[in-house]
Formats: C-alpha cells, structure tokens, sequence
C-alpha cells in the first residue's frame, strides 16, 4: 500500500512540476492540438485561409519568423493549372496488386507511374520529389516574390532566407495527409498546390513545398534527408561549428527542419532524426515557366520591430549576452530572445504588445527595464562606463544596489565579473551601492537611462 501512495505522489508531483514549471517557460511553443485530422497540431499565434476567386486560389498566411515578427502574407495561384497538377498527382492502387509482365501492361503501367509524378526505385514504387518539386515551383510563384520581397526589404543573407522559408513551413499546421486521395495512392504526401490548399500537411508534404519555394531563387542547391520514419531537408553550404550536417558527393548539406510546427533554426536537427538513412539530390531538368496570369502578392505588418544593439563603448557585446523578454512584468517568466546577431552584431524582436520587459543577468552585465513598442524602434544597450550603473570591486564579489524611491529602498543583488566591474541598466532614478545588504548612509546618486547618462561607484 505504502508503495502504491509513494508511485501516485510521485505522479502527482511530476504533473504539478510540468504544468507549473515548464510548462509556462515553453507555453509560446507548444502546438496545439484541434481536429480530426490524424496527429493534428497547430500553433496558437498562425492562421492559414484558401478561397477561390475569379479563377485563382487565393490565400492568406499569418505566421512567425525566428525573429518573432509576425507576418501575414497574401498571394494567389492559378486555380485551374493547380488543380490539374493535384489532379495528375497518384497512380491507381492496382499498380501496388500482382500483374503479368507483358510489354502492353508494363508501358501501361510506365505511363501511369510517369503521368503521376511516381517513379519506381529498386523496385518500389513512390513519389517523383523532383519532377513534383519541377512543375510545382511556378505554382508557388506568389510566396516565392514574398520571399524575394523580404530579401530585398530586410536584406536578408542566404541563411536567413532558409530560415525565413523555414518559419512559413513549420507554421502551416501539422496533419498527415492519407494513403490514398481522390481514388488514386499518394503515398501519405500532398503536392504543394495541395499543401497549400488543405492549409496543412506532415514532414514530407512541407519538405517538398520548402524546396518549391527554395529552388525558385537563383542558384540554390539542397537534397532531401531520409530518417527513420522522417523527411527534412539539406542545404547546401559551410558548416558553423554548432550545425548539423552531412557530407554527399563531395559538398556540405546543412540541415534544415521545415517540418514544425515546433521552431528550429538552421543547422538543428530534431532527435531522433539526425540519424540519415539516405540522401537524395533533387534534380531539375524542367525550365522554370511561370504561368501567364497576374499574381497577386502583397505582406500585411502587424506589430512592431525593436533592434537591440548590445555594445559596450563601439564594440558590439551581442554573442556574449543573452536577453529575455516578457510582456506582463518582471515578476513573471521570461523568455530568451533567441535571434542570431546580424553583421552589424543587431538582434531583431517583433511583437504585437504594448509593452516590453527586458532581462540580462549575466556574471558582471545586468539590465532590468520596460519599454513601450507601439513603432519600430532601435534599442542601444551601452555597458560602457559613463554609460551605465557602473561598479568597480573585486573580483567574483557580491554587490547590492539599492533604488530609493518615494522614501522607500529596494534592494538587488549582483556579482562581479573577473575583473571586479558590474555593469547594470536599470530604469532612471536614484541609487546607492553596498559590500552588505544593509543600508548605509552613503551618498546617492542619480542613474539617467533614457539619456544614457551613467553614474560610477568604488567599492
């Protein structure tokens, strides 16, 4: 009996510290699940909608990027050549039953498999990825001039544009699609004008839309990953030290998952799919021809963007510092801001709130502040002295830093860096610093953020 109580009180606090604990650190992550649909999975923020309209589809996307900006993208496709390649797309499930191998029935069959985007490999039949990728990409032609607009607008690198491509795939709502659609075998995968249409799809149907959308730029070069049970993709390129990656036919792919709807950046991969079983390169011998039709194409801003700058004097502090955010007070969890610094060593931040809290506690570099966001604002976070609440001790050593406000004192407490230097941004006011976390009668002084006015302390 006492083993019975002790296994339940085991499993009632495991609950307790994963809905109380983590839970509420990894709540913006988390998919949601809804539907029907077999292991269904959408996250809360994103929305996706198809009409059809004076001969197009046309359909509007709301999606994050990894900077948090959310965008809304809205784009047609010509209704009637989408639905002739979902249409095409399939062979008749008697290519999968017994047959006699005539030359009539094998060229009947050849031209089945051919017709629906099939191949057959070491005797098995499935999907064409690079003839379905081929005659897809003009079909994605409105996401493709998005992308190519935020190339321009943001001027995003070739790693960025993966990770841009990679947010609006992992976005679109996880499903897996059937074996079999419309009267015809798909292999548990939908074409990308489909994906598109359905507004969901799983790791093979959104691997395929990413390279659609991807091998419409300009001398891009990617392959398809193949993991135990798993599809993502490759990207041709130089490793950074912290990237997965894979060497084929002499070059580097780096991997990329479009998969979602959990956010990953370039060069992560998810457990247990690092493990690749085969690597497959896509190859278009197709000439890219966009239909004859006027495309509509346009992005919708919401929210606001801040551009942080971490700097210490002129020298940019951004890799070294990592910065949280919440949008309710500092009393409640923060989350990393998880963005790579751009060249100029900038980290990007969009959110649709009204305000902003901003956190580094980081050995010798501290900040504590809220700032209202209702524009595109640039943030410069100066550790230099003269710049901040700037402490000289000893090395490692303990300091408080007390605010006096309205007759009353709050107290912090922060550590040295090897070098006997803290450095803190803190909202403007007044302040004193103490070996002890008792109140002395030591001179305050008077701390001016927004003009970025520091004050010194020896202690």
């Amino acid at each position: 009996m006492f083993h019975i109580i002790a296994y339940c009180s085991l499993i009632l606090f495991s609950a307790f510290f994963y809905l109380d604990i983590l839970l509420p650190m990894y709540l913006e992550q988390v998919p949601r699940s809804v539907g029907y649909i077999p292991k269904y999975k959408k996250n809360e923020w994103t929305s996706q909608k198809c009409i059809s309209k004076d001969g197009n589809y046309v359909h509007t996307y709301k999606f994050k990027d990894l900077d948090n900006q959310t965008r809304i993208w809205k784009w047609s496709a010509p209704k009637k050549e989408s639905d002739a390649l979902i249409k095409r797309f399939g062979v008749p499930p008697s290519i999968y039953k017994p047959y006699t191998p005539t030359a009539e029935v094998l060229a009947k069959r050849k031209k089945q498999i051919k017709n629906g985007y099939f191949q057959t490999s070491n005797n098995i039949v499935g999907p064409n990825h690079s003839a379905i990728i081929a005659d897809s990409r003009p079909l994605v032609t409105g996401v493709t001039d998005l992308v190519k607009q935020a190339i321009s607008n943001d001027g995003l690198n070739k790693r960025e544009t993966v990770e841009l491509i990679m947010a609006f795939c992992q976005d679109i709502p996880y499903g897996v699609p059937p074996k079999n659609y419309d009267g015809k075998v798909i292999s548990g995968m939908f074409p990308p004008p489909l994906a598109l249409k359905k507004t969901w799809g799983d790791c093979d149907t959104k691997s395929i839309l990413f390279a659609s959308i991807y091998l419409s730029l300009p001398g891009r070069s990617m392959v398809l990953l193949e993991s135990p049970g798993h599809i993502s993709v490759g990207i041709e390129g130089s490793p950074g030290p912290y990237d997965q990656a894979i060497s084929f036919q002499g070059k580097k792919y780096i991997f990329a998952e479009p998969v979602g709807p959990g956010k990953k950046p370039m060069g992560g991969a998810i457990s247990p799919y690092v493990q690749i079983n085969g690597v497959y390169p896509i190859e278009l011998d197709q000439s890219y021809v966009k239909p004859n039709y006027e495309t509509l194409s346009e992005e919708i801003s919401v929210g606001s963007t801040i551009i942080f700058k971490l700097l210490e004097g002129k020298r940019s502090i951004a890799d070294k510092l990592k910065i949280f955010y919440n949008h309710v007070g500092q009393n409640q969890n923060y989350y990393e801001i998880t963005s790579k610094p751009k060249k100029d060593g900038s980290i990007k931040y969009s959110t649709q709130k009204e305000k902003i809290y901003l956190m580094i506690n980081q050995g010798g570099y501290y900040h504590y502040g809220g700032y209202a966001v209702n524009k595109k604002m640039n943030l410069d976070l100066d550790f230099s002295e003269g710049n901040c609440i700037y402490i000289r001790t000893g090395p490692g050593k303990n300091v408080f830093v007390f605010k006096h406000e309205n007759g009353n004192y709050s107290g912090m407490q922060f550590k040295a860096d090897r070098n006997g230097v803290i450095r803190a941004i803190l909202d403007s006011g007044n302040y004193l610093a103490s070996l002890t976390q008792y109140i002395t009668g030591k001179e305050l002084k008077y701390f001016n953020r927004d003009e970025k006015k520091g004050i010194t302390f020896d202690l």
